[in-house]
């Protein structure tokens, strides 16, 4: 099972590239992606891969499921709560990521058409606001999931609460002592092997 999960963390890892250039079309002005992280709607099925981006204005969310792929742009004070739960017991994606989107109010959410623009086969569609019922079905976690386990990197959580708390949204992280703790562990162990061989 190690294995398997290894394998599987290594696929995520690599899909993360791919995630930042589905939700690049998103972007406003000169706004970029620096962090990021990935994940499954559960543990030990790939329903749903899961990917969280970071920029200094909103969480781009990309979503790959059969039969396509959903991206999404939502800024910070589009949330009513983001929450990360770390489990010291799961070895393979530890953090438990829950949102909750406000259905109505601030924030404008948009996400990508599916397609290309005819004729311009490299081309993307330009950004669909998501508004109105879509947005309330989405907020209910109707149209993808909302929810799933990942690894979340330190530099990715500490991004995103300095993020939320500027756009004084609600976010909140347990078990990030813990997950410092084996994280240190592993890396003593990791060095302790290098010296060793």
């Amino acid at each position: 099972m190690p294995i398997l999960h290894s394998f599987k963390q290594t696929v995520l890892d690599l899909g993360r590239g791919e995630a930042k250039t589905k939700a690049r079309p998103l972007t406003i002005g000169d706004e970029t992606l620096d962090r990021s992280a990935a994940g499954l709607d559960r543990r030990d099925s790939e329903r749903a891969v899961l990917f969280w981006l970071l920029s200094d204005r909103a969480l781009f969310y990309v979503v790959g499921d059969v039969p396509s792929d959903h991206t999404y742009r939502i800024p910070y004070e589009a949330f009513a709560d983001i929450s990360l739960d770390y489990d010291e017991n799961a070895d393979f994606l530890p953090w438990y990521v829950r949102m909750s989107i406000s259905p109505q109010g601030e924030g404008s959410i948009t996400r990508l058409e599916h397609g290309t623009i005819p004729g311009h086969p490299l081309g993307v569609l330009p950004p669909v606001p998501v508004e109105g019922v879509e947005r309330e079905r989405f907020a209910r976690g109707e149209i993808i999931p909302l929810s799933g386990f990942g690894t979340c990197p330190r530099k990715f959580r500490s991004a995103l609460e300095r993020r939320m708390e500027l756009a004084g949204s609600s976010l909140s992280i347990t078990g990030a002592d813990a997950a410092e703790r084996k994280h240190r562990a592993v890396r003593r162990k990791a060095l302790s092997k290098g010296t060793s061989s």
